[in-house]
């Protein structure tokens, strides 16, 4: 009998420190081609601008990526998930970091070889598609790590 009540508080510790991962809303579907939209603006900041025009628009995507941020967390109720991840999760964020170091390289390479705005293109397609595809994989590694709780 102590082993069962053992069993089962370790458990529920298990699913208090899962549940920052595992518990959310849904992310809004404006999303993945919102970062997608930010990460064309950021790119054709650092390479069409200059001088005052670059801080400003610099400044204006630091403030809408620091606004957003905050709606966010209130969005979570205030809570993000902080720690290790779950074993569910942890494909899918290297393959999300592998995806987002393409993306950097890749639109570093078209702004270099051919052009700021093929870059910007790309930074827009690209960080678009594997934005939506971590949030797919995300709710995916949820539902697989709430499954394993249960």
């Amino acid at each position: 009998m102590e082993s069962d009540e053992i069993r089962q508080t370790l458990r529920e510790a298990d699913r208090a420190e899962a549940a920052p991962w595992t518990d959310y809303p849904p992310t809004p579907r404006w999303y993945p081609p919102a970062v997608g939209a930010w990460a064309a603006l950021l790119t054709v900041a650092f390479t069409e601008l200059d001088g005052a025009w670059q801080w400003l628009a610099l400044a204006a995507l630091i403030g809408a990526e620091l606004g957003f941020v905050r709606w966010y967390v209130r969005y979570r109720n205030s809570v993000m998930p902080t720690g290790r991840p779950p074993r569910e999760f942890r494909g899918a964020i290297a393959l999300f970091l592998v995806g987002a170091t393409a993306l950097v390289v890749g639109t570093g390479a078209l702004v270099a070889l051919v052009a700021p705005w093929a870059g910007a293109a790309f930074a827009f397609v690209g960080t678009t598609l594997v934005v939506a595809w971590y949030e797919s994989a995300y709710a995916d590694a949820a539902r697989r790590a709430r499954e394993r709780l249960a």
